[in-house]
C-alpha cells in the first residue's frame, strides 16, 4: 500500500526538493502552520521513508569530471550479479548501478575525467571483474533534464 500524503505533506516536500536546506520556521510561516506542525508531519514522512535522504548535489564538471558515460554490461551468469556489484561498489567512478531486464544484466552511470580515464576504469577496472563478459558504453552529451517525480 502506498503512503498517502495530503495538500499540506505535498507543499512541505515541494519546498523541500527545492532546496532541501530551507528552515522548518520557513516553511511553517509560509503555509501560515505552526513549525511544531512541520516537524510533526515531517517525523510522519520519514518514518514512513518516503524521504529517502538529505543530500546536496555535486557539480562534477567544477571537480574535474568532464565526461559522463552509461554502461550497460553483459554477465555470464546472473548467479555473479552479487559478487559483480560489490566490485563495481568498490570504484569509486560508479555512481549508480541498475539491475534490468533486456539486452544488459545491469546498467551502470559512471563519472570519469575525460575519455582517457574513461578508457582506464572501463578495461583497467570495469571489465576485469570476474563475471562481466562485455560491456558497451554510450556517452552522455548532455543531461537536459534531471528532476524528481512531481508530487
Amino acid at each position: 500500500m502506498s503512503f498517502k500524503i495530503d495538500s499540506t505533506d505535498r507543499k512541505i516536500l515541494k519546498y523541500l526538493i527545492r532546496d532541501s536546506r530551507t528552515k522548518i520556521v520557513d516553511i511553517a510561516n509560509y503555509l501560515g502552520v505552526t513549525s511544531a506542525a512541520i516537524h510533526q508531519r515531517l517525523a510522519k514522512i520519514k518514518k514512513e521513508e518516503l524521504i529517502k535522504e538529505f543530500t546536496i548535489k555535486l557539480d562534477e564538471k567544477k571537480l574535474g569530471y568532464r565526461t559522463c558515460a552509461f554502461v550497460g554490461i553483459f554477465m555470464d551468469k546472473n548467479s555473479h550479479y552479487q559478487d559483480v556489484v560489490s566490485r563495481l561498489e568498490r570504484i569509486d567512478e560508479v555512481v549508480e548501478t541498475h539491475y534490468t531486464t533486456g539486452k544488459y544484466a545491469l546498467f551502470i552511470k559512471i563519472y570519469s575525467k575525460d575519455n582517457d580515464h574513461l578508457m582506464q576504469v572501463l578495461n583497467g577496472k570495469i571489465q576485469s571483474i570476474q563475471g562481466i563478459t562485455q560491456t558497451e558504453t554510450f556517452i552522455s552529451l548532455e543531461e537536459p533534464i534531471n528532476r524528481n517525480l512531481p508530487i
